[in-house]
């Protein structure tokens, strides 16, 4: 059995699509409260800890006021961006990401291809645009997930082994790769430091070939399971996970094993 910290490219793009990550600002408000309209901007930035390059990212838009929500037409609804800084906070080195997508005419997509999240950092962001007020944020990049490599149990129709839960994980997120299937699956850590994990498949399937375990740092975890009350225009639950705007910036480490 063969463990490494990174993820293909192709598993990634998989896991960003399948696992319920959000890797866009938040869907439209269902429920309408009552205040006063804050224009700020509308974020979802997540960093992730693996042995990939660029494969963080921050996506942007602005808050909408209740008239623009039901407006046929929105204008501007991109803000025009200054810059888009992440910070280490060890060194205070600093990475710039730029634009990726244009020509996007609802949301902007912000990344650097150089950039490698270390797990066990403290980041921090801070994104300036004409008009708006400077939105800050901080994460920590939760510990590489791990497994008692003498817990492993892998028959034809069930896997069972013991994560080793670290503080710096707020939730993992757990994912069994199958030829044209994948199987998810939500650990929400309690106080023991070894979490058993218990999975029964149909044999159907055939062998399981990889299997993915993606730790959440707690802005992630917050923000995620938030209740879904929504302010007007913010498109986000009341877990913002930001300062002078709306959204989450959060992070997350992923550590792969190959099954076959």
């Amino acid at each position: 059995m063969k463990i490494t910290n990174t993820l293909p490219v192709l598993l990634f793009l998989l896991l960003v699509n399948a696992c319920d990550l959000p890797h866009q600002p938040g869907p439209m408000p269902t429920d309408i409260v009552e205040t006063e309209f804050e224009p700020g901007l509308n974020i979802m930035g997540v960093l992730r800890a693996d042995d990939l390059q660029g494969n963080s990212f921050i996506n942007i838009n602005r808050a909408l006021t209740t008239e623009e929500i039901y407006s046929d037409s929105i204008e501007n609804f991109s803000p025009p961006i200054e810059y888009v800084e992440v910070m280490t906070r060890s060194d205070s080195m600093t990475y710039n990401f730029g634009q990726s997508n244009v020509n996007a005419t609802d949301w902007q997509d912000y990344n650097n291809a150089y950039f490698h999240a270390n797990a066990g950092e403290i980041y921090e962001l801070e994104i300036s645009a004409l008009g708006f007020p400077l939105l800050t944020a901080e994460t920590t990049i939760p510990d590489f997930p791990q497994i008692d490599k003498g817990s492993w149990v892998i028959n034809v129709d069930e896997l069972k082994f013991d994560l080793q839960h670290h503080p710096s994980a707020y939730e993992y997120r757990i994912y069994l790769f199958f030829a044209v299937t994948v199987l998810e699956k939500v650990v929400k850590p309690g106080s023991s430091a070894t979490i058993p994990v218990e999975w029964t498949f149909d044999a159907a399937n055939g062998a399981p070939l990889h299997l993915s375990v993606t730790a959440l740092d707690e802005n992630l975890t917050r923000y995620g399971n938030s209740p879904i009350s929504f302010i007007p225009n913010t498109y986000h639950p009341d877990g913002s996970t930001v300062a002078g705007g709306y959204g989450c910036f959060g992070s997350v480490s992923v550590t792969e094993f190959e099954l076959n």
